[in-house]
């Protein structure tokens, strides 16, 4: 994929406005008896201008090609503060995934934000769902459309008093703390409300509770009258998470990203965690083969971007035919591989290929390009992904900003650092060298470094991977058979004392 391919949709003001209002016409009675369930009361329905779209059988016409990309889903529309509606989300009502699908991809908009200009404190929620039921009970609440908080959307929070309410379990503690330690240094104070067990999330709560209003806004002055007594919350507000924590440590169940590689994944205490991986080694030694093919053992469970300074997309698709067909990349490169073989092997790549972005970067593709169309892409997917840089000395941070090499190195490695945090999520760079090459506060800045060492010139080597750094678990080394040929990398398993 071109970045020339990644386009924002040419939808007008008054096409969204119409599209509103054609979906709105269009809810039935299983989109209103969904919204009932969920304790949705039809005021907040016209409140919201929420609609649907039914399910599209047989052709539908449209020249803009959107009948059918909301299909079975509710819709919201994203309002700024203005109230001018920039984005429709959908929420299907099925099960199928994604849950939540933007039409545009506005990510400097909270849902509901015109609250903010009437307000100073405000409830910061995880969901659609959430702030429709807040809302219901009159206490001005908002969320973030895919979880991501921007500069942008913090410029709308200063100076206010924000209660973050996310969900009742390890995964909205996690976040809670994320999204807390961004939000500390503009707002003006800061409360962490905590729902009581059994409580999924705000909406479940005010399903099943009993006189949900009264005891939300009870559970919200207990959180004040705490905090007026421990201005700074004390370590026992995290002990929870962090006796889960240990717990899936102790019983070898933490919930890491499988990189495909067992020895690598123990090694990784789980496999890949939030944060920076840097995957250093000589030229040639096999850096973007190995990152290729994790990307597509990863991509059996997880999205995987693989944004390439260093291979075009198509020369990546080839080293994963060369290992599917077990034919040479060159045999590939030189179409003397039978159509029907490279078309098996694709037709089997096809379903890791739906959980793949790989995004062609040049000499005029910088790191802020980057993080437009990454904004994007991470809208429209329902789990967090891994994000792969190849490689490290290629990229640079803006058109015509000019600076040494090693200098905008760092500020690369600062901002990816920043981004695996900011946006909750492993991150891989990959660059040439060995640790002693780098600059120290390049491997200062990074949580995990995994260094390549081979030899590179015969076709069947040995590769020691090994864990040189690691922020989240022990070092060591593995041993890998590499086979250049057809790009594969296989673990040496141990023999069993």
């Amino acid at each position: 994929m071109t970045f020339d391919q990644i386009m924002q949709r040419n939808i007008s003001s008054k096409e969204l406005l119409q599209m509103v209002q054609y979906y709105r016409g269009q809810l039935t009675q299983d989109a209103l008896d969904y919204l009932k369930d969920r304790g949705i009361q039809s005021e907040i329905i016209e409140k919201f201008l929420i609609g649907f779209e039914k399910d599209m059988i047989g052709f539908q016409p449209n020249d803009k090609g959107f009948n059918g990309y909301f299909h079975n889903r509710i819709i919201f529309p994203l309002q700024t503060m203005e109230q001018d509606v920039v984005d429709l989300i959908g929420r299907s009502i099925d099960g199928r995934e994604p849950k939540f699908k933007s039409l545009i991809g506005v990510e400097d908009v909270f849902f509901n934000e015109m609250v903010l200009k009437q307000v100073d404190d405000v409830i910061l929620c995880n969901s659609i769902f959430d702030v429709l039921s807040l809302e219901q009970a009159k206490l001005p609440s908002i969320c973030m459309i895919n979880s991501q908080l921007n500069d942008q959307l913090l410029t709308k929070m200063e100076n206010k008093r924000v209660f973050i309410c996310f969900g009742n379990d390890e995964i909205g503690r996690r976040e809670t703390i994320r999204v807390a330690k961004w939000l500390e240094s503009v707002i003006k104070e800061l409360y962490i409300i905590h729902l009581p067990k059994g409580f999924k999330d705000v909406n479940d709560f005010f399903i099943r509770m009993k006189n949900p209003s009264d005891e939300f806004i009870n559970i919200i002055n207990k959180t004040l009258k705490e905090s007026l007594l421990s201005p700074i919350a004390p370590d026992s507000s995290n002990l929870v998470l962090f006796q889960e924590e240990y717990i899936k440590r102790y019983n070898k169940k933490l919930s890491g990203i499988k990189t495909g590689f067992k020895a690598l994944d123990e090694l990784l205490v789980g496999g890949l965690q939030e944060g920076l991986y840097l995957v250093g080694g000589a030229v040639s030694v096999g850096k973007t083969t190995f990152l290729k093919q994790l990307t597509d053992q990863m991509a059996t469970n997880v999205p995987v971007l693989y944004i390439s300074w260093d291979m075009t997309s198509f020369e990546l698709w080839v080293r994963s035919m060369s290992r599917f067909t077990g034919c040479s990349t060159q045999q590939i490169f030189s179409g003397q591989v039978p159509v029907q073989d490279i078309q098996l092997a694709n037709q089997t790549y096809s379903t890791l290929a739906k959980n793949i972005w790989t995004l062609d970067a040049n000499i005029h593709t910088s790191l802020e390009d980057i993080a437009i169309i990454l904004n994007k892409i991470l809208l429209q997917l329902h789990k967090k992904p891994v994000i792969i840089f190849d490689h490290l000395q290629r990229i640079h941070l803006k058109q015509g900003l000019s600076m040494p090499a090693h200098e905008q190195q760092l500020h690369v490695t600062y901002n990816l650092h920043h981004w695996s945090r900011q946006w909750g999520v492993p991150i891989l760079l990959s660059a040439t060298g060995k640790e002693e090459n780098f600059p120290p506060e390049l491997v200062a800045s990074i949580d995990s470094y995994i260094h390549l060492e081979g030899n590179n010139k015969e076709e069947n080597s040995l590769v020691t991977i090994e864990l040189k750094k690691n922020r989240n678990g022990s070092i060591g080394k593995i041993q890998f058979s590499f086979n250049k040929t057809i790009g594969l990398f296989s673990e040496i398993l141990k023999d069993a004392d």
